[in-house]
């Protein structure tokens, strides 16, 4: 026999601004005679509201907290490469301070060897000079004049004069090697003063560049201060966003509980308004069956990714949420798309998960009846793969036929 649940009671007592006529039932609703229970439009109580609220807004806070600690690794790349270019700069630096030392001492060395070389070509040409001046001006017997006064004759003056042009070509000789060695000198001198201007212009290359990095260095650590600031900023904020959800939440579960306390005890108590009643284990009247859940997974999560397909058809045996499933397929693949393994057959899902009593009923919560299943959404309500020709829906009220078992499986 059917019993009713008296809607004013159930709205009075739990939900304020909940559904406008919550869990309204059509006589004659079972699955058999293919009759459907549909309940009224409802809306969300205040602390759904503020719940989902919250749950929004944490979202927008982790996808925050996921882009600053994205920007804030980028920073840390960016300085980490720029330490990198510094590290190589200072030791570019360090090899060039080297260089420039080393070709300061080969330009000391070439101004000594110019020094020295420039002395021995004056000494050279002084020693010419008295050679010269011995010559023609103090010697008897080599002089130009001797030579010619006192030959023998044409041959023999032709012989001295010949000396004494060979002593001058030979001083020539000499007086071009020093010069040409003055002269390399001076070349190589050159070259080294040259190569050195070279060393300079690259020393005040590296120090302006050492100078730009300084400045990228020290505004990539600013940004990554501020970045260290928003992240902490961005978690406290998530932090009491997941709070007040959290606290909503428990507010919203402790409504449904008070719901399904109300309908349970109007089921047992015979009271008007309900199209189903309670049937199968004892547990399912037992307020002690409230099991904690197991995974990571929240019940609204499997409400809202259930919901998503609402409006799609009904298909016999089918396997798409998109294109069309049947009951047992539908709650199926909404707990596969979480990790969650369930049966195929709605009658079997009656021994998966751990047993709830019907005024412990959450969102999320699996509804067995006989020969159907379905996933609790709250305000008393199911979302399911109803019929082929209702669809995927979410307006029946759970009550709509008998409870056989409802389990949690998150």
């Amino acid at each position: 026999m059917r019993h009713k649940i008296h809607k004013s009671r159930i709205l009075g007592q739990v939900k304020r601004r909940a559904c406008a006529a919550l869990l309204v039932a059509v006589l004659g609703c079972g699955m058999a005679a293919g009759a459907v229970c549909v309940p009224e439009v409802y809306a969300k109580t205040d602390a759904e509201i503020k719940r989902d609220e919250y749950k929004d807004k944490l979202k927008d806070a982790k996808q925050n907290i996921e882009n600053i600690e994205g920007n804030q690794q980028n920073v840390k790349d960016d300085l980490q490469t720029a330490s990198a270019r510094m590290q190589t700069l200072l030791a570019k630096q360090e090899e060039l301070k080297s260089a420039i030392g080393n070709k300061q001492v080969e330009i000391e060395k070439a101004d000594k060897s110019l020094e020295k070389a420039k002395q021995v070509k004056q000494d050279q040409y002084e020693a010419m000079k008295l050679r010269i001046q011995y010559l023609y001006e103090n010697s008897t017997d080599n002089s130009l004049w001797t030579a010619i006064i006192e030959s023998d004759g044409l041959a023999d003056m032709l012989s001295r004069i010949e000396y004494a042009s060979d002593i001058y070509q030979s001083d020539r000789d000499l007086m071009d090697a020093y010069e040409a060695a003055v002269q390399q000198v001076e070349d190589w001198g050159r070259q080294l003063a040259e190569e050195m201007d070279d060393l300079l212009a690259m020393k005040e290359q590296y120090e302006e560049q050492q100078g730009e990095l300084n400045v990228l260095i020290a505004r990539l650590e600013k940004k990554k201060e501020a970045y260290a600031e928003q992240l902490a900023e961005a978690k406290d904020q998530a932090e009491d966003y997941e709070k007040n959800m959290n606290k909503y939440a428990a507010l919203v579960r402790a409504q449904e509980a008070a719901a399904a306390q109300q309908a349970a005890e109007n089921y047992a108590g015979g009271g008007s308004g309900s199209s189903g009643s309670i049937a199968g284990d004892s547990y399912l009247q037992d307020p002690n069956y409230n099991p904690a859940n197991t995974t990571n997974v929240s019940g609204e999560d499997i409400v809202a990714y259930a919901r998503q397909f609402v409006g799609n058809p009904y298909v016999w045996g089918g396997n798409s949420l998109t294109n069309g499933c049947d009951c047992s397929g539908f709650v199926h693949l909404v707990y596969q798309h979480f990790g969650i393994s369930t049966p195929r057959y709605s009658q079997a899902f009656k021994n998966v998960g751990q047993p709830v009593a019907y005024q412990n009923l959450q969102a999320g919560d699996v509804v067995v009846y006989p020969g159907h299943v379905a996933i609790y959404i709250g305000n008393g309500c199911i979302v399911e793969a109803q019929s082929t020709r209702a669809g995927i829906t979410e307006t029946r009220p759970v009550n709509c036929h008998t409870i056989t078992a409802i389990r949690r499986l998150v």
